[in-house]
């Protein structure tokens, strides 16, 4: 087989799945070792044709977009016929060094790790290309293209296209009203592309201004205590964006409860069920569908079609996005 022609066919037909990232599960923040964050599948129930290979999988941390990733990157391995071997970093720089160095000393054939940083995502490829193993980078906006380390591939949404995308819409539907941003952490590369992206977007339009960007951590609790303190800060603002649905989630039920919801407009991004059901409820206004449950299902069948057909290193793999409103 060719891993990455199965995944197309089998993507026609579970498509939605991944659009809405289907995901039932909550992760109660409990911390744990590489041990205790294992998970290995994919030996019993596929059926596909690349037994043998084994995948590590490094997940950064415990948020819903990461457990959402992690099970489009196993529900790949099940398909092809690959054993998942998995391990979390809890946003621990050194548990994420130990990950790495497990996976390795576990023989696994490629590394598909998400990172929440740039160095995490060098340090991977390095090790990796030393053990001469494969090594899949993804969610990490393009960056190994800044270095000197050939890699297996990287995949990615286009964040950098998003600024402009919910720029567009505030300017269409809401003219002249200023909004403020509810990002994820400072350290997180995608978070840093996506603000990025609205500031440069923001100025070119001229049509509004970006008031203040707080960080929710990628926590719903945390987020909605920001758009509580934005809300009675007293700046003047309309729109509220947030890094992801969960968190939207989350800011509306806050502003519900302090009777100000008609007061303001949320937009987010995901494509997740959550944002599905805000979406029919009408409190999320606009968010643009980029599944991570796609993404890991895409970087795990792009390193097991290198393990299996010797492809060349250093691909560059843009997953779908699209606005929903």
């Amino acid at each position: 087989m060719k891993a990455m022609k199965r995944f197309l066919a089998v993507l026609m037909a579970s498509a939605m799945t991944f659009s809405l990232a289907a995901c039932g599960s909550a992760d109660d923040g409990s911390t744990a070792d590489s041990s205790e964050n294992t998970q290995e599948a994919g030996s019993e129930s596929s059926g596909g044709d690349s037994e043998g290979v084994k995948i590590g999988y490094i997940s950064p941390g415990p948020d819903t977009w990461y457990l959402r990733a992690e099970e489009g990157a196993q529900w790949a391995c099940e398909k092809a016929g690959a054993e998942f071997l998995s391990v979390n970093s809890n946003r621990d720089s050194e548990q994420e060094q130990t990950n790495i160095d497990y996976l390795i000393d576990e023989g696994v054939d490629c590394i598909v790790i998400l990172s929440w940083n740039e160095a995490g995502c060098v340090s991977a490829a390095e090790k990796c290309k030393e053990a001469g193993i494969g090594c899949v980078v993804f969610d990490a906006c393009g960056v190994m293209k800044n270095h000197d380390v050939d890699i297996t591939a990287s995949v990615d949404f286009d964040w950098q296209s998003m600024g402009g995308t919910y720029v567009d819409w505030m300017a269409e539907t809401y003219p002249g009203e200023d909004y403020v941003f509810i990002s994820g952490t400072p350290d997180s590369v995608v978070c840093q592309t996506l603000e990025a992206s609205l500031a440069e977007a923001t100025e070119a339009s001229g049509e509004m201004e970006c008031v203040d960007v707080r960080y929710g951590q990628y926590d719903p609790e945390t987020s909605a205590n920001e758009a509580e303190d934005l809300v009675n800060s007293g700046l003047d603002f309309s729109i509220i964006g947030c890094i992801n649905e969960d968190c939207a989630a989350a800011v509306i039920t806050r502003l519900q409860d302090m009777g100000v919801d008609d007061q303001y407009h949320v937009f987010a991004q995901n494509g997740s069920e959550t944002g599905v059901d805000l979406m029919k409820a009408g409190s999320l206004e606009f968010t643009i569908a980029s599944s991570p449950g796609l993404e890991g299902a895409v970087a795990v069948f792009a390193g097991i079609d290198a393990v299996t057909n010797d492809k060349e290193p250093n691909q560059f793999i843009d997953c779908p996005i699209a606005p929903v409103m």
